[in-house]
């Protein structure tokens, strides 16, 4: 299939009425369009979605029973009659309506009007995709009668009809404060109406009461949605008072139901403080939904999110240097510190398969080059890292244990590959689905949605597990990502098929403060943490080092006989379990009461005992770190590490 606009194969008229979808809500669409020619045999295609381009969860339409649901049918204005069929996805890997011309040819001035979720039967309609969408396009694709032997080679037609998808009816609230305010500062929350698949529910209209949990914070006790259109609001005049954990919860007044923000930390006016991001996630300007500007929009004013980036492809057949030259435009427009930083960033993206992986490049600075992956400019890792080498640059691996492009770690650059994307919509890299990994990586080709009959561990590949590269001392803090390609990063908004269905992670940040050299000092560091997108608030020491860290063992003798761990945590959900993980293995672990815990536990096993060696000559024995979360309701979180290097002889 191709995308050539060709003579006869432009759209001179192009609709779908209603112009409108309400996300996940079931209605009957007519999509028209005329201006083909197209010879008896000939095919009409209509992608619903499909593509690099088109990402969509529509529910596929059946053309066999007009009792049921989905049912579409299609008519033409001249003489030509249509064959309408639903191509298996299998096939044609898009969910699509195909029409042969039947008794006489197509002409330019027919109407081809297509009707999804007919209900000239008992059937209820078309259920449209759970995302919101401006723009949402079906494309039209024609193709001649085939050759002898010879599959159909479909073009694509110019101009295709578009609608616009918006959230549905308000099924909940979402009540979004920063994770941590110093004490004596003024800040601000954001409530936001959800429909039940995580859009603004725009048309939401509600007045509602506001409490807080303890007095170390003082604010409002009211707030009001306004007209239709908007769906999300910022609730200004709450103040930190003094040190302590507080949630602010908003009660509709109508339907009296409480929902209660994430954990907020009020903590002293002169330490790093948290933050939360996206840095993962793709555009129009690749193989994603929205412009770069509505990308930030969502991540900025709808969830309140405090630093993003794009991740869009770095291959010169998606991402033109026109798109590279609108991303860095559009991002440096966009950094504002102290409200909301963004960085610079691209996947390197490989297609080989064969253990380079996909890798995320980040700079702190505009105008920066987009070194290329393909085989004319940089095509494997040491190629990209020497190319980056007088840039301040961080390179993050992505989904590494994914079946569909794996990270084998036997090239690093410790100077630059600072972090590792342990969790995405692809799921954990962390360990195996056969060693406890709830989030089992999601294997490369399932279609957008529905129930993925395939074993559970068919998206691994052993060599790319996280616990692989910090047992070889690949010494990487963990960050959450997206690999948003619908134009909702950081939305709570699952996608794949089941039972591979994950929604965006988010990086916790604990940095100096709001600006870009801040949050990209901070990401050197490895200050981060990762979470499957709760905004659970995490702190972790060993022996006084914060994660990230690394321990020279030789000028503390001490350590060489115990070590103590540290941590705080605050969920969204009660806690379920906390573990610290010590070279890979759980060695500590506890069930807390309540959505929050301070722990301290000492290991006192010896050492010298416990030691790794590392896979590159010259490099220190070492132990290290980690803490891993569980709450209640499914979600999780990953603390970087600590690393001790014990002293060589």
């Amino acid at each position: 299939m191709t995308d050539a606009g060709e003579p006869g194969h432009r759209l001179t008229r192009a609709t779908v009425e209603p112009p409108t979808a309400m996300a996940g809500v079931r209605d009957t669409w007519t999509v028209s369009f005329a201006g083909l020619e197209v010879p008896e045999g000939g095919v009409v295609r209509l992608r619903i979605a499909g593509g690099r381009d088109n990402h969509s969860d529509w529910t596929p339409p059946q053309a066999d029973d007009p009792d049921a649901d989905e049912y579409v049918t299609a008519s033409c204005s001249g003489e030509a009659d249509l064959q309408v069929s639903v191509p298996p996805f299998e096939e044609v890997r898009a969910t699509a309506v195909d029409m042969v011309v039947e008794g006489a040819p197509l002409c330019a001035g027919d109407t081809i009007a297509v009707t999804l979720g007919d209900r000239s039967g008992d059937g209820d309609g078309s259920t449209p995709q759970t995302f919101s969408q401006s723009g949402k396009r079906f494309d039209v694709f024609v193709a001649g009668p085939p050759a002898q032997d010879e599959e159909r080679q479909f073009a694509r037609a110019e101009g295709a009809p578009t609608i616009d998808v918006t959230g549905g009816p308000m099924d909940r609230l979402r009540v979004l404060g920063p994770p941590t305010v110093p004490a004596g500062k003024k800040f601000a929350i954001v409530i936001k109406a959800e429909d039940v698949h995580g859009n603004v529910a725009s048309l939401y209209q509600g007045e509602l009461n506001v409490e807080i949990t303890d007095e170390v914070v003082s604010g409002p006790d009211e707030a009001e949605f306004g007209g239709p259109g908007g769906g999300v609001i910022m609730v200004e005049g709450f103040k930190a008072l003094s040190r302590g954990l507080v949630r602010i919860i908003a009660i509709d007044r109508v339907s009296e139901i409480k929902y209660v923000s994430n954990p907020i930390l009020v903590t002293r006016y002169d330490q790093s403080q948290l933050y939360f991001g996206v840095i993962h996630g793709h555009t129009s300007c690749s193989d994603g939904t929205g412009s770069v500007e509505d990308y930030y929009a969502c991540m900025r004013d709808d969830n309140r999110l405090d630093f993003g980036a794009v991740g869009d492809h770095d291959h010169d057949w998606e991402t033109t240097d026109d798109d590279w030259a609108e991303i860095q435009r559009v991002t440096a427009e966009s950094n504002e510190d102290g409200e909301f930083v963004t960085l610079l960033g691209y996947e390197w993206a490989k297609w080989r398969r064969d253990g380079a992986g996909d890798r995320n490049v980040y700079y702190d600075a505009d105008d920066q080059p987009m070194y290329r992956s393909g085989d004319e400019h940089y095509p494997t890792p040491p190629h990209l890292f020497d190319a980056l080498g007088d840039h301040r640059a961080i390179v993050i691996p992505h989904h590494s244990a994914s079946t569909g492009n794996f990270c084998d770690w036997s090239d690093h650059d410790p100077g630059k590959e600072r972090l590792v994307e342990i969790y995405s919509v692809w799921g954990s890299s962390e360990r195996s689905v056969h060693d406890g990994n709830p989030f089992p990586m999601r294997p490369s080709g399932l279609p957008p949605c529905g129930f993925a009959d395939v074993p559970m561990d068919s998206g691994e590949r052993p060599e790319g597990f996280v616990q692989r590269a910090l047992a070889m001392d690949r010494r990487l803090g963990f960050v959450g990502g997206g690999d948003d390609h619908l134009g909702h990063p950081g939305d709570p908004i699952a996608t794949g098929a089941e039972p591979f269905r994950y929604r965006d992670g988010l990086m916790g940040v604990w940095a100096q403060e709001l600006t870009r050299e801040a949050i990209f000092q901070a990401m050197y560091d490895r200050h981060t943490y990762a979470t499957t997108g709760t905004r659970m608030i995490v702190l972790f020491q060993v022996a006084g080092a914060f994660m990230g860290d690394e321990i020279e063992a030789s000028a503390s003798p001490e350590l060489a006989d115990a070590r103590t761990i540290e941590g705080f945590i605050a969920g969204e959900a009660k806690l379920a379990q906390v573990e610290v993980v010590r070279n890979n293995e759980v060695v500590h672990s506890f069930r807390p009461e309540s959505s929050e815990t301070t722990f301290e536990w000492t290991d006192e096993e010896p050492l010298e005992g416990l030691a790794l060696t590392p896979c590159d000559e010259g490099e220190p024995e070492f132990v290290f770190y980690y803490l891993r979360v569980l709450q209640s309701d499914g979600e999780m979180a990953w603390a970087s590490p600590v690393w001790l290097l014990l002293p060589q002889d």
